[in-house]
């Protein structure tokens, strides 16, 4: 077993090269991606529109190292003010 974070983040389908740039940066090449989430928050029921994006949520999820979240954090945070979104980031262990 190995202690590792996990960092999640929903945020608009618009902004998935400037996450993926800010993710690459950091080394952190490894993530799971699911494209178009539909659901409900703050801001009532998002559904996204199939022709252009508009109003699209994506959820990424990655594990890294401690080290690695502390380098990543405050850019992400920056993110997260700047474009919106939501970033959820729990301790977690991975069965090696």
């Amino acid at each position: 077993m190995k202690n590792m974070k996990k960092v999640e983040i929903v945020f608009e389908a618009v902004y998935l090269n400037r996450l993926m740039d800010l993710l690459n940066k950091h080394k952190i090449l490894k993530y799971s991606l699911i494209r178009d989430l539909e659901g409900r928050g703050s801001h009532g029921f998002k559904m996204n529109d199939d022709v252009t994006c508009v109003g699209s949520n994506d959820y990424i999820f990655t594990l890294c190292e401690e080290d690695e979240f502390l380098a990543l954090r405050e850019e992400l945070r920056s993110f997260i003010r700047r474009y919106g979104g939501k970033c959820f980031v729990t301790d977690t262990m991975m069965l090696l």
